[in-house]
Parts: C-alpha cells; sequence; structure tokens
C-alpha cells in the first residue's frame, strides 16, 4: 500500500546510485554495494521514471506524466520499486548533485552551458592544463601529438600536472563528474577512471567520437574497459591520443554536451555507449566488464555482498581446471604407453605428466626413424598450450633460444580476385571490406602482415615496445628444431623413454582392446591406456583394433605435397602464404635463414615430376625436393577399447589453414580435461568421440569452401573443384553469408557463445568467402565512415612505427626477453583471453 505521505514529496536519483540495462534486457540497480534486479520491468518505463524524478515535481505530479507515455499501473509499480530499493530517494528540500567536469577545451565549455540548463547549479568546471605522465619519455613519443594550442573559453578551476592523488581528492568532492578531455593520451583518461574507482563518484566519458561508459564502481564496465574492448589493449595509451574538437566546432561540442547529460542518468548508463556520427542519429553499444580488464577488477572501493564476491571469482575462474579430479578409483587407469614420437607423441607425454599427474607416462619410438625437417606451421592455439599457466606452462623465452621460431599473425591467401590476409587478431571486416574494398585492414595484425612486420614498436626516440601480449599470434617451427625441444622437455616431465621398433600387436582375450606391443627384439610392453601416434599407418585404432576410415577425398582433392627448402632476400614475412598453383596450392614458412615451401596437390590431375617443374618455375634456387602422401578423412572412433588416437592416426584433412598440431592440442585439451576416474566409464568415452568427430567433420566443410570457391585460375583441377568439391555440410551458412554477410555482425545461428571450433566460427567463414569475393548483400556498417578512418589512420601510424620482424624477432630474443615474457605475466595478454574452443 502506497504511503500517504508520498504523494507530495519529490524524488531524485541518489548519489552514487546505479541502473544497469543488461545484455539480456532486464534492469538491475546497485546502491550502496547492495544489487536488486527489477524482474520484469521494461527499461522503457525505468528510464522514463528516472528523467520524470529530478527533485522538482512531486510524486503525483511525476507519476501523472509517466501515466501519459506508460500504463499507469506499470509506471506506478516499477516507480515504487526504485523507491523501496533506494535508487529514488526523497526530500522536501531535494539538493541537485554536484558535478563536476573535467576538460581542456570546447567540450569543457559546452557542458558547463548544458548543465546549467539541466539543473546543475552545483556543477563546477575543472580546467585539466597536463599531466604528470606527459613528462615521461613514454608518452614524450607519442604517435598521434597532442594539440598545444588547446584550450576552454572559460572554467572555474585549474589544475595542473594531474596525477592519481590530486584527482581522487577533486573527485571526492563531488557527486558525479564527467570527463571530457581532448587530443590528450588515453592514459589520461585510464588516470581520471581510477580516480573515479577510487573516489566512489560515478564519472561519464566523453569525446569526440561517443559517449559512455559511465565509470561506477562495483556496476558494469569502466574506462578500461571500453579501451581494451575498442583497441585490445589498455597499454596501447603511450600510442593513442583522444580526438579533439577544431576550435570551430562549437556546434558539435553542443550536441555532444546535451547528449552526454541526457545520457549521464539513463536506465542503461553503465552498460552502453553511445557512437555518435555528424548529422546521425546517437547509436546505443553494449559495453560489457571486460575479462582481462587490470583496473575495475581490482580498483573497486565499492562494498560488496557476498554473493557479488562469489560470482566474480566464479566468472574469472578461467577455463574451469584441468586438475579437477574425481575421488580416486581401484579401477582407475594408472599407466599409459604413447606409440611414436613426433610432435603428437612429445604434446600427449607432456600433457599427461602436467595435467594427470597421477598416470605413469611411457613413449615408445625408434632412433632408426629419421624426423622430416620440414617448416610447420601452427595456431595461436599452439602457443596457449604451450605457454599458458593452466597448460604446458613452457618457458617462451627458453623456447625462442632453443626452436628459433618465427612469428605467424596470420595466412595470406592468394586465392579468388585479389590477394587476400587471415590475421589471427580479429577486427572490423566489414568497414574494410565496405569502405576499403577489402578485408585487408581490419586489424592491427593485418596491417602488420601486409608490411612485413611484427608486433614491437619504436618511437621517434628510440624508445621500444612490445605488444606481443596483445596481437595474437602463432608459431613458424623448424619441425627437427620443435621435437628435440619437446623429446628434451617431456624426458625433463619425467617421461620414460623406450626406444625400439615395433613389429606386433597383441589383442585381449575379446579381441576389444590392445593386451601388449611386442619390439622388434621381442619384449612385450603391456599398459592399462595406449595413445596411438603412429601417424597415417594407425598401428593400434585402424591396423590392430580396426576402426573405419571415412574418405573425404569428395570435398578434399589432394594427397600429396612435395617439400623443398628455398633461399629468400632477408625479408622475413609474419605471415604463411597459401599461393594458388595449377593443381592445387602452395605454402610458404619462412624462417630469418631461408623460406619452406610445400606444393599441396592432387594426383588425379598432376604427377609429381610436373608438380616439380611448376615449383622450381616459380621458385628460382629451390633445394632438393622430398615427397610426401596423404589421406583426408578420419576414423570412426578416437577411442576405441583401451586405446586413444591422436593426431594423424584418427584423421587428416589437408595442410590448409595449419591444422594438425591445431587438432592435436584442441584434442589433448579436451582429454586432459574428461579423462575418466575409472576404466569402466563408457559414457565419457562415446561423448568425446561424439566430440572430436563432429569437430573433425566441421574443418572438413571449412576447408572445403577454400577450394569449391576459389577462382583465380582456369585450370582443369580448378573447374572441377569449383563443380563438384563437396561441401554440403557448409552449404546453408554460405547460403545465409550471401543473404546477409558477414555472419559474425550477428549474433550466430549455429553456435551460442562460444564456437566450438576456431575454424568452425562465423567470422573464419566471413574472412574466406568475403576474401575469395563469393557475391553477398553486405550489412550496413557499424561505424561510419569518418569514425572507420580514424581508426584506420591510428592502426596505420602504429603499422609504421612497427619493427620489420627479423629485428623485432632479434630485439626480442637478444636484448629484452623481458618484453617476451609478457605473454605469459601480463593479466591483459591474449594468452589468458584467448577463448578455449
Amino acid at each position: 500500500m502506497l504511503d500517504e505521505g508520498r504523494a507530495r514529496q519529490r524524488f531524485a536519483l541518489a548519489s552514487g546510485a546505479s541502473v544497469i540495462q543488461s545484455p539480456a534486457g532486464d534492469v538491475q540497480c546497485l546502491v550502496e554495494g547492495k544489487g536488486f534486479a527489477l524482474g520484469g520491468a521494461s527499461p522503457l518505463i525505468v528510464r522514463d521514471v528516472l528523467s520524470v524524478c529530478d527533485g522538482q515535481r512531486d510524486y503525483d505530479a511525476a507519476l501523472s506524466e509517466l501515466g501519459s507515455r506508460h500504463p499507469r499501473d506499470q509506471a506506478r509499480a516499477v516507480f515504487d520499486a526504485l523507491i523501496e530499493c533506494g535508487v529514488l530517494r526523497a526530500s522536501q528540500a531535494v539538493r541537485a548533485p554536484s558535478l563536476l567536469i573535467l576538460g581542456n577545451h570546447l567540450l569543457l565549455d559546452a557542458l558547463g552551458v548544458a548543465a546549467a540548463e539541466a539543473g546543475y547549479g552545483a556543477s563546477t568546471r575543472v580546467y585539466v592544463r597536463s599531466f604528470a605522465h606527459e613528462t615521461q619519455p613514454a608518452f614524450r613519443d607519442s604517435l598521434l601529438s597532442a594539440n598545444k594550442t588547446l584550450a576552454p573559453r572559460t572554467n572555474n578551476r585549474t589544475l595542473d600536472a594531474a596525477d592519481l592523488s590530486n584527482l581522487v581528492e577533486l573527485l571526492s568532492g563531488f557527486d558525479v563528474a564527467i570527463c571530457a578531455l581532448e587530443g590528450v593520451a588515453y592514459q589520461a583518461l585510464l588516470e581520471v577512471n581510477l580516480a573515479a574507482l577510487r573516489s566512489n563518484v560515478p564519472c561519464l566519458f566523453v569525446t569526440e567520437t561517443g559517449i559512455g561508459p559511465v565509470t561506477t564502481a562495483g556496476a558494469g564496465a569502466c574506462f578500461a574497459c571500453w579501451l581494451l574492448t575498442e583497441f585490445a589493449a589498455t597499454n596501447a595509451a603511450p600510442w593513442l591520443r583522444v580526438p579533439s574538437l577544431s576550435p570551430e566546432a562549437t556546434g558539435r561540442a553542443a550536441v555532444l554536451a546535451n547528449t552526454a547529460l541526457n545520457a549521464l542518468n539513463a536506465a542503461d548508463r553503465a552498460s552502453t555507449t553511445l557512437r555518435l556520427a555528424a548529422g546521425q542519429p546517437a547509436r546505443s553499444e553494449p559495453l560489457l566488464s571486460h575479462p582481462a580488464c587490470p583496473v575495475c577488477r581490482e580498483s573497486s572501493t565499492a562494498p560488496l555482498s557476498d554473493v557479488q564476491a562469489a560470482a566474480i571469482v566464479i566468472g574469472r575462474t578461467w577455463p574451469v581446471s584441468p586438475l579437477a579430479q574425481a575421488a580416486p578409483n581401484p579401477n582407475a587407469y594408472r599407466t599409459v604407453g604413447i606409440v611414436g614420437g613426433g610432435t603428437a607423441g612429445f604434446l600427449a607425454a607432456l600433457a599427461l605428466r602436467k595435467l594427470r599427474p597421477e598416470l605413469e607416462v611411457t613413449l615408445i619410438e625408434s632412433s632408426a626413424i629419421p624426423v622430416i625437417g620440414v617448416g610447420e606451421a601452427t595456431t595461436p592455439e599452439l602457443v596457449k598450450f604451450l605457454h599458458a599457466p593452466r597448460f604446458l606452462d613452457l618457458d617462451v623465452v627458453d623456447l625462442y633460444h632453443r626452436v628459433r621460431p618465427t612469428w605467424k599473425l596470420g595466412i595470406k591467401f592468394e586465392f579468388g580476385p585479389k590477394d587476400f590476409t587471415f590475421p589471427f587478431q580479429r577486427g572490423r571486416l566489414l568497414e574494410s571490406k565496405v569502405y576499403e574494398g577489402d578485408i585487408n585492414s581490419q586489424s592491427l595484425g593485418s596491417l602488420l602482415m601486409q608490411a612485413n612486420k611484427g608486433p614491437v614498436f619504436r618511437g621517434e626516440d628510440g624508445h621500444t615496445y612490445s605488444q606481443t601480449h596483445l596481437v595474437r599470434w602463432a608459431y613458424h617451427l623448424e619441425n627437427r628444431r620443435f621435437v628435440r625441444y619437446l623429446h628434451e622437455e617431456a624426458r625433463a616431465a619425467g617421461v620414460e623413454m623406450v626406444d625400439a621398433r615395433i613389429t606386433g600387436v597383441e589383442r585381449s582375450t575379446s579381441a576389444a582392446e590392445v593386451a601388449a606391443l611386442v619390439t622388434e627384439d621381442g619384449r612385450k610392453l603391456s599398459y592399462d591406456l595406449y595413445l596411438d601416434c603412429s601417424g597415417f599407418r594407425s598401428l593400434l585404432l585402424e591396423q590392430t583394433l580396426g576402426s573405419n576410415f571415412s574418405d573425404w577425398s569428395s570435398t578434399l582433392f589432394n594427397d600429396r605435397a612435395l617439400i623443398a627448402v628455398v633461399p629468400h632476400d632477408g625479408s622475413v614475412k609474419p605471415y604463411t602464404v597459401a599461393e594458388t598453383m595449377n593443381a592445387g596450392w602452395c605454402w610458404n614458412i619462412p624462417f630469418e635463414d631461408e623460406d619452406h615451401r610445400g606444393y599441396v596437390f592432387s594426383s588425379r590431375f598432376m604427377t609429381p615430376e610436373q608438380a616439380e617443374a611448376e615449383m622450381r618455375a616459380k621458385n628460382p634456387g629451390m633445394g632438393d625436393t622430398g615427397l610426401v602422401k596423404f589421406r583426408s578423412g578420419r576414423h570412426a572412433e578416437f577411442w576405441k577399447g583401451n586405446v586413444i588416437a591422436l593426431g594423424n592416426s584418427y584423421g587428416f584433412v589437408e595442410p590448409l589453414e595449419s591444422t594438425a598440431i591445431h587438432m592435436i592440442v584442441l584434442t589433448l585439451e579436451l582429454l586432459t580435461s574428461h579423462f575418466p576416474s575409472s576404466r569402466n566409464d563408457e559414457a565419457v568415452k562415446a561423448a568425446l568421440n561424439r566430440k572430436v568427430a563432429a569437430r573433425w567433420d566441421a574443418l572438413r566443410w571449412f576447408l572445403g569452401t577454400h577450394f569449391r570457391h576459389n577462382r583465380r585460375l582456369d585450370t582443369d583441377y580448378w573447374r572441377t573443384a569449383n563443380a563438384e568439391a563437396d561441401v554440403s555440410g557448409a552449404l546453408e551458412r554460405i547460403q545465409l553469408f550471401q543473404e546477409r554477410a558477414p555472419l559474425s555482425y550477428k549474433s550466430s545461428l549455429y553456435y551460442t557463445v562460444f564456437p566450438p571450433e576456431y575454424f568452425s566460427d562465423d567470422h573464419s567463414f566471413d574472412t574466406i568467402l568475403s576474401g575469395v569475393d563469393v557475391p553477398a548483400r553486405y550489412l550496413t556498417p557499424v561505424e561510419d565512415k569518418a569514425t572507420w578512418q580514424r581508426r584506420l589512420a591510428v592502426l596505420q601510424r602504429m603499422q609504421g612505427a612497427a619493427l620489420p620482424h627479423g629485428e623485432a624477432l632479434r630485439w626480442l630474443r637478444e636484448e629484452r626477453p623481458d618484453e617476451l615474457s609478457k605473454l605469459r605475466t601480463s593479466p591483459e595478454s591474449w594468452l589468458h583471453t584467448w577463448v578455449p574452443a
């Protein structure tokens, strides 16, 4: 029942209260560290209630105005709920909240005028003349220099050499703040952001390109979250500067100021940002707290309830620990025998020793079988698996010295009508396609690929900065060095090594399992569980237990690879090349001293001699060649009896997209995370068989699209591929792309939150289908052209300051290995946030 005294009371938003609209559409409130959810409340009604509760009209007058917009009962229910939870507070003489406006140019003046018109009688404008950090060398060589002529026309106070301490002191005297600094390094806004969190004063950020978020301690996203979302970095601050208005743009400043004041008390203020383009209405975009944000995660002083604190801890556990185990079981697996060394065998041995330390692991290989010396391209999944603390946790600096890898920022496809890049660092694919005519400018990673540069930058004064922990990359590996490294690490981890050639396999009485391995010298080796890493011969899974093989040559025609080493001119490319050839394609995997090339072709259309002739014609100085035969497809089971097949012994597609080690690592992540506690457990085996098969099937369809739609050459091979390559498993997604491209700019119809596998997600399909120019109806870009051009200009300036790939590698390896270590130690590193597939 309504309190009779409420009718004449005047209500306004309580100081420090936050009202948030979640991505799911519900409304949540935070008041004095306590959270509330307004179940069933329309965000529109909540917004209007807040707008009429300005402390100037009483309850009845406010409700009467709301009744002209919404059903009166609904408006009253929301109004009363906000009062009951303390978001709205009553007073006979409501004080207008005190407002602090920080600025240094036109926006400071415009916001002062707008604040007075909006009833902020106690607003104070402070001209921030400079920041203490601007004297530091890291900021003096900013890529975008500040406009030193910036100055407001009017202000109440001036703050010289602002730093965190005096900003906290300044903000603490106000109810709410607006930061509208122009032409300063983003580091300045980060310091204001941190001061707002420490002083517990909500602060709205306004720039020339947009408005938001409202940084509020304990609620929603902060400005550092926005910077991480926008540029994939908070430590990009020394390099980037906030745009500033031209001195003549007073009209633009007024629009921004009025929009900002309207947004300050909006119902979704802490969970959105507003994009503003000249002559267009403001567009609201959701902004969630960034999981890697080092600022709001650690700096909030607002008290949290037990439930909130628990939710934060749960939300930051990423992923669930592979070490979580069931209680000891008397019938548990205790011994594992790995058949075959090589990459698959040694990675499996290391993974089981680190993540399943209760197992005794033995690896059986023959030293008489040589390791093929071929370049191996990988994906970021391997980098994560090798170096992330939650997986193998191997020292990245040590690997660089012993293996001498180069970086792979992505793949350059010489497919389709025009070469295109497939970068691991994704970005604004649609804007690049619409405004630039191709997808090659979508991210910093793709721009670095085009310039043959690495993610290490040098400023004008000689200061050098590594961003290797922010720009995703993979390894190019020389196979012999890498296998030797893995062998040494496995031995150091306690893996027992047996040098023997296996000449026979004994089966159990039921013939459903392997009983023992028979070596050439007559020994019998028995284990509870066997990992088949024997390669294409699939000794245990196929030859012994008879798992059926499904042939995929109807989709993937290639079955041969001709490999060779080619000298280069000293320029080390930071990407793998996939070059269209007459009967397939040719890879180029670059190293510091040479390039490794491989012609992947179909024996239906070309002989090895013809392939070598075509390859030599394009690669002067090419060395001796080697021929590798393979088949594409997979077996019916990943786990059959007491045998698990890993790598080529289970399945193989073809070398395009460098998926061989990628799939090994993904499978090991699954296996170690879901390892059964008993040898009698069968459900987990069935689930893993289904999961692994689905990932391989999805890879088949994704790779098939490359061949179905690449029309660069008009040869018998490519005409047949264009007409006959089976892509039936991806046909619907291809058709959907043609109806509304790109797929990744809408919520996916093929997965919920995370894709089942990196190469199965919408953005990967977008890249290939856009790159080869499949005809499609493209969506309207998210960013207007002017905003896109500003973003691209920043990325291009960073591209210009980057070091050539080879020089960047040497600098990190020889001069600053501590910068390389940031990959593991920095909380912002992509190593910790790269989504596990």
